[in-house]
């Protein structure tokens, strides 16, 4: 019986989780990867910070 309908599955993993802080002056970019490793980003401009996180991110994500 043909309902007519086309289903898509989609997959999605989770490949990190970013936490962002405000300590005194500085923001703060924490990382938590899915291979079990943190990395941090600190800077006291805000796109400061997410920027150098896009940008490491990009490159270990293209990686894996």
């Amino acid at each position: 019986m043909n309902t007519g309908k086309n289903w898509i599955r989609v997959v999605m993993e989770t490949v990190c989780h970013i936490e962002i802080v405000k300590d005194g002056q500085d923001f703060v970019a924490r990382v938590h990867l899915s291979d079990g490793s943190t990395k941090e980003y600190r800077h006291r401009v805000f796109e400061d910070a997410l920027t150098e996180m896009v940008i490491d991110l990009q490159e270990e994500l293209a990686e894996g």
